[in-house]
């Protein structure tokens, strides 16, 4: 069986996430980072999902399950950035805790740089083209958010990124911290999304087609663009299962405590008597 570059890549990923998972599980990770542990479990699915029912299920049908796991993947990236952030900026270990002021203040100004980036991104399709086909709206409404979540997720994790990489070692949480790793992942993604779209978008902008030859190029530039977007999430896949099976070496080991041993050899009983009689 002949495999073409986005099924090795397809399977790779997957691999990746199965093993991540089989870290995150068996180095007891999992409970430390549940939503991220979450995300990767539903990310899996997700491939799966597409690959098994790709031309096996109506076009509709298709992109209901699609754009409805990417919208879900959306929504626990957001969960999971918050772990990540009450991770670092919450764990005591510098005796500086982020009040509730400070959470409510940097969340409200990376939330509305985030979504003015996404307003002005573009393009948004007006309402008369999304009400044109009535029986076809909540489709194209879980589409618009997944697309637009997507876009919104990525532009957030590049700005928690750097707060948490600016501020972090202040917190008592420096970059070899598994928040600040798993962190570090993310971000290079987000980037990698972010160029790969900003690219795309120029290129569909400024680019006029005028013969056969030229679509065919602009495609194949297109799916090399999303190789490179999935090769790169692999090699972050690998990152997070070398970091993660280590041991986290900002947390100290815990000390062994051992039971006091009584010097003399054991007591005899008629000692324990004569002691209990003493007592009383």
């Amino acid at each position: 069986m002949h495999w073409n570059v986005e099924e090795i890549l397809w399977a790779l990923v997957l691999a990746g996430h199965l093993v991540l998972l089989i870290v995150l599980l068996g180095r007891d990770r999992a409970s430390r980072f549940p939503w991220f542990t979450a995300a990767i479990a539903v990310s899996a699915v997700h491939l799966i999902a597409d690959h098994l029912l790709h031309g096996k299920l109506t076009t509709v049908a298709f992109y209901w399950q699609s754009y409805t796991a990417i919208l879900l993947v959306s929504i626990l990236g957001l969960l999971v950035l918050i772990e990540l952030a009450r991770r670092v900026f919450s764990n005591c270990k510098s005796g500086l805790i982020l009040n509730s002021k400070g959470w409510l203040g940097w969340t409200l100004v990376t939330v509305c740089i985030a979504i003015g980036a996404v307003w002005l991104w573009g393009p948004w399709p007006t309402w008369k083209a999304l009400s044109a086909e009535p029986k076809q709206l909540p489709l194209l409404l879980v589409v618009l958010a997944a697309m637009k979540g997507q876009l919104f997720l990525a532009l957030l994790t590049f700005e928690v990124g750097l707060l948490l990489r600016i501020f972090g070692k202040r917190f008592g949480s420096g970059w070899k911290s598994y928040p600040q790793q798993i962190m570090l992942g993310l971000s290079t993604y987000a980037l990698g999304f972010l160029a790969v779209q900003a690219t795309t978008d120029i290129i569909k902008h400024t680019v006029h087609l005028t013969s056969r030859e030229q679509y065919e190029h602009i495609v194949r530039l297109f799916s090399n663009m999303d190789n490179g977007r999935f090769a790169l999430w692999f090699l972050v896949l690998v990152w997070w299962i070398v970091w993660l099976w280590r041991d986290d070496p900002s947390e100290p080991a815990a000390a062994l405590v051992e039971a006091p041993v009584l010097a003399g050899g054991p007591v005899p009983p008629e000692a324990q008597v004569e002691s209990s009689l003493d007592e009383d």
